[in-house]
């Protein structure tokens, strides 16, 4: 896993446990934690204040939709990785082609998938 040293990842996941769940498997993973944020508004300003290589982001944020942090990452050719319990075919058409894993996660998945990005982040 020693492609993933030091990758920053930003983390925007509401629910705290699954946050510290990814918090603790991303740094295993060998991964630097920008976050948890738990809402869109600290993501967004975190996300233009921060340097990272990729993002987490939880879609449904305690009622709020991650979208808008999604379409300025997409702008800005920052990766990003969709964290839902929703199927892809409930998505809106423009991140239906964008990674996502479906929650429950499963670990391994999630890490084969920031593997996946990590090279053309870096």
């Amino acid at each position: 896993m020693s492609e993933l040293q030091g990758l920053r990842i930003l983390v925007v996941e509401d629910e705290f446990f699954v946050a510290l769940l990814l918090e603790q498997e991303l740094r295993s993973a060998g991964c630097s934690i920008v976050g948890p944020f738990a809402d869109l508004a600290s993501a967004t300003k975190a996300s233009r204040k921060e340097e990272f290589a990729l993002a987490l982001l939880d879609i449904n944020l305690n009622g709020e939709m991650v979208y808008p942090l999604a379409d300025e990452l997409f702008g800005r050719n920052v990766p990003f990785v969709l964290l839902s319990g929703y199927g892809p075919s409930n998505l809106p058409e423009r991140f239906r082609a964008a990674p996502s894993i479906t929650k429950p996660y499963d670990s391994n998945l999630l890490i084969r998938e920031i593997r996946q990005l990590a090279g053309s982040a870096v």
